[in-house]
């Protein structure tokens, strides 16, 4: 009995390794004001860290996502207040195969100043 018992979790022990050690981990990738434009390419379950910084009155709203791959899950303050402006985290998630694209509009501002432009960014799942 204690032979058959052995067998059984050794065996099970290679099944944890092997489907264990073979799928990576979802990852996140961060993103700033600098990224403006670009087009990332993320996995299924990959993580999306958005921190965008406003010199100034204003700040930024609330994102506009193309349904399908990525979702929205929620934004924070990032870090301690900042004297130069708002410092805002948003973050998402890739939840299926595709293509979305997100815009995060920008309100408030000088009065009579130039318009801050949304922060917008393509999204490749795969």
């Amino acid at each position: 009995m204690r032979r058959r018992t052995a067998r059984v979790f050794a065996g099970g022990g290679v099944l944890l390794l092997a489907f264990g050690c073979g799928s990576p981990a979802n990852q996140t990738t961060s993103l700033g004001n600098a990224d403006a434009g670009r087009t990332v390419v993320v996995a299924v379950g990959d993580k999306l860290e958005v921190t965008l910084q406003t010199i100034g009155p204003g700040q930024y709203g609330d994102p506009i996502v193309s349904p399908g791959s990525v979702m929205f899950l929620g934004e924070s303050p990032a870090g301690a207040p900042n004297p130069g402006g708002a410092r805002q985290l948003y973050r998402f998630e890739a939840v299926a195969p595709g293509r979305a694209d997100i815009s995060i509009p920008h309100t408030g501002g000088w009065p009579d100043g130039p318009v801050i432009p949304a922060f917008a960014i393509t999204v490749e799942v795969r």
